[in-house]
């Protein structure tokens, strides 16, 4: 059977190309064949399908067999190319293979011509597939490094012996070195912190035992510029093709970050655990200062209390590592009052933020400079010890190091220093109370003993009113609970119970109304109307428990919460009710929040309920001094101020009022309807005693009935 082959033919001469077929068939092949003269021809040829071979005579007429070698070429394709002539001599067909010819055949020999071309076909699949396995070998090495490129965490290889084979980019960046400086090297290496090196090379010994944990060594390694840092490093074993270990794989992830996190939350802990135990500053700074510096790598620190004028900076304390290692700077640091502005500390003082220096500068402001540079101190920072605003004393470190500017660190000590002020807050007040306390006693020495006896009657007279005062207080709230309460039954019992009822009525009713439909009876009319009348009293009960049971303060915002109060009333009873704010409302407290919305919520009931208005406006307006609620309807009065003897709902609003201070007032609106006035004074703007200081207004309620 003919094996098909496709051959393009660069030959002038149409007897020589039939020759060509003929000999290709009785080789057993049937060829599928064009012929071409020229250059274009070729190229077109070329380009318009595959070819398997190309056989092209040495000399054409315009054209040759060096020129198609050289536009096949120019194309890139690997074919098959064999030249047949007539008449061409050794040389010539010899410079035509180093050319690039696959083979050459005389026309008075054409018996080799097929097999030249069987072996150059072989040996074309054999280029393809080369190239091919090397294209393929070529992308996954690509791909291999891309992905090592690409992945954050530092790659690195060692053999059997413990020298480094292979590093990563990521490796390279990490460490700080190029890949040529650390390629060969062996232990210990130029990344290795040298107060590490002895947990280093246990963790090597051990990798190279093939005992490494699976979960990795947490090391410490050193950039090239000398900074440390802490890393995880995964290794796993390189095997042979027989499965041996030639050597292992390490990855290292830097967790500088987690460490330190984990590090500083020791240290605050630390901190906070030394002044819980700690009767008062001073006896405290000693541990605080080691602490953050032996934690954080700083060398020596002094804590500075600020005096009460934050004028100037007086030294607590000062601790460095090693006995008498900083005599000279310790003792100027004792001695020395800096101004506001007046070295490391004053600085911090004048600006109320931390200070950095990465080299510490000298000057004029600088006081203890000199003395600290010729003590071998470099770095320094300081930070405020703040209660709020105020800044009651700084911390200052040192370290022998250049030390670089750490944005973190400086965020995490204004938190240490946030715990200090909070320390010094309480020893401040202690203090105050300590010597009032005794003053008190000097004084009360000097008393004689009716003065103490009546004293002491006014003591047990003040405890008296302080219960009664108590006791009022939680009857009050009590009853404000037992009110709630109260309503929240009364709602669950609408819905729970008469909702029920109804819709039992309802269903009962709708049940007669089909009948008498089906039966054609007048009375279905009836029935369908009292339908209606039943589903429009389940709704209104529905309505009253939701407004009963679900009418709490959801929103934390007053002027929010009562506007949705308005909203709410407006859907429940279809009135006109309206909510206006004027002014910057102040920040309150979510018990006052509470009151304002409950009083607010009492009075529209009581409007809509027994007054019968059907318009009630809610108005709030901030005044330079107090607070004002208005709640004006058009209904009739309230039933307190008809009878006196009643009217719940308005002791329960006075009693809102007494537990904010606020003062309450009910009174006609001519010439219908009633207005309720809630009045708070505000914070910061209370009347003045007759010294000076303030006085704040008593938090009893007062109702003015008119």
């Amino acid at each position: 059977m003919s094996r098909p082959i496709r051959v393009l033919l660069v030959e002038d001469s149409p007897h020589d190309a039939a020759l060509l077929l003929l000999e290709l068939r009785r080789g057993g092949y049937e060829p599928l064949s064009e012929r071409v003269e020229t250059r274009a021809a070729m190229s077109a040829a070329l380009d318009r399908q595959a070819w398997d071979v190309i056989i092209a005579d040495y000399v054409l007429p315009g054209f040759s067999g060096p020129k198609a070698l050289e536009l096949l070429q120019q194309k890139g394709l690997d074919l098959p190319f064999i030249i047949v002539s007539g008449h061409i001599d050794e040389d010539t067909a010899v410079k035509s293979m180093k050319a690039g010819a696959h083979d050459y055949v005389m026309k008075d020999r054409l018996t080799r011509l097929v097999p030249a071309i069987e072996r150059e076909m072989q040996e074309a699949e054999v280029r393809q597939a080369r190239r091919r396995s090397e294209g393929e070998f070529a992308r996954e090495q690509k791909f291999r490094h891309t992905i090592e490129d690409s992945i954050p965490s530092g790659i690195s290889a060692i053999d059997g012996e413990g020298r480094l084979t292979y590093v990563n980019p990521a490796f390279c960046e990490m460490v700080g070195w190029k890949e040529a400086e650390l390629l060969g090297a062996k232990p210990p290496f130029v990344f290795w912190a040298p107060e590490a090196e002895e947990s280093l090379q246990a963790a090597l010994a051990l990798t190279l035992a093939g005992k490494s944990p699976a979960n990795g060594f947490e090391l410490r390694f050193q950039h090239c510029t000398g900074r440390r840092f802490d890393v995880l490093v995964l290794l796993r074993p390189i095997h042979d093709a027989n499965g041996g270990a030639t050597g292992w794989l390490a990855s290292a992830t830097d967790i500088t970050e987690r460490k330190q996190a984990e590090q500083r939350l020791r240290v605050q802990y630390e901190v906070a655990r030394v002044l819980s135990e700690a009767s008062s500053l001073q006896a405290a700074a000693t541990k605080i200062l080691e602490i953050i510096g032996e934690s954080m790598g700083w060398e020596a620190g002094a804590l500075w209390r600020a005096a009460p004028n934050a004028a100037e900076l007086h030294c607590v304390e000062v601790w460095h590592e090693g006995p008498n290692s900083l005599e000279k700077f310790e003792a100027a640091s004792r001695q020395m009052i800096l101004a506001k502005g007046l070295g490391l500390p004053g600085r911090v003082l004048a600006e109320g933020k931390p200070v950095w220096f990465a080299d510490m500068p000298t000057g004029k402001d600088m006081p203890r400079a000199k003395i600290a540079i010729q003590e071998g101190l470099h770095g320094a920072c300081g930070f405020p010890i703040r209660l709020g605003t105020e800044v009651l004393g700084v911390i200052e470190l040192f370290s022998h190091q250049i030390r670089e500017p750490e944005k973190n660190l400086m965020h995490w000590m204004a938190s240490i220093g946030s715990q200090v002020g909070q320390f010094m807050e309480r020893e401040l007040a202690q203090e105050s109370l300590r010597r009032a306390h005794g003053e008190l006693e000097q004084r009360v020495r000097e008393r004689t003993g009716d003065l103490m006896a009546a004293n002491a009657n006014l003591e047990t007279a003040v405890a008296s009113l302080e219960t009664a005062k108590r006791e009022r207080e939680r009857l009050e709230h009590e009853l404000l609970e037992i009110t709630e309460k109260e309503r929240r039954r009364i709602g669950l019992d609408l819905h729970d119970d008469l909702g029920q009822k109804l819709a039992g009525v309802a269903l009962m009713m709708k049940g007669l109304e089909v009948g008498l439909t089906k039966k054609k009876l007048p009375e279905a009319a009836d029935a369908q109307r009292i339908s209606g009348l039943i589903s429009q009293a389940i709704d209104h009960a529905s309505g009253l428990a939701r407004n009963l049971t679900l009418g709490d303060l959801e929103n934390e915002n007053l002027p929010s919460a009562l506007e949705d109060l308005a909203a709410n009333v407006k859907h429940l009873f279809a009135i006109s009710c309206k909510f206006k704010s004027e002014g910057a409302i102040q920040a309150l407290d979510r018990n006052t929040i509470t009151q304002f919305y409950k009083i607010t919520q009492e009075a529209v009931t009581n409007a809509v309920k027994h007054g019968k208005a059907r318009e009630v406006g809610i108005h709030l307006t901030q005044k330079p001094d107090r607070l004002v609620l208005t709640v004006r309807n058009n209904g009739l009065p309230f039933p307190s101020m008809i009878d006196k003897s009643k009217g719940m709902g308005l002791r329960i609003m006075n009693y809102r009022a007494n537990v904010i201070g606020a003062s309450l007032d009910v009174s006609p609106k001519r010439p219908h309807g009633t207005i309720v006035t809630c009045c708070l004074p505000t914070p910061g703007k209370l009347a003045k005693n007759g010294d000076g200081t303030p006085s704040p207004s008593p938090r009893v309620a007062t109702v003015k009935l008119r």
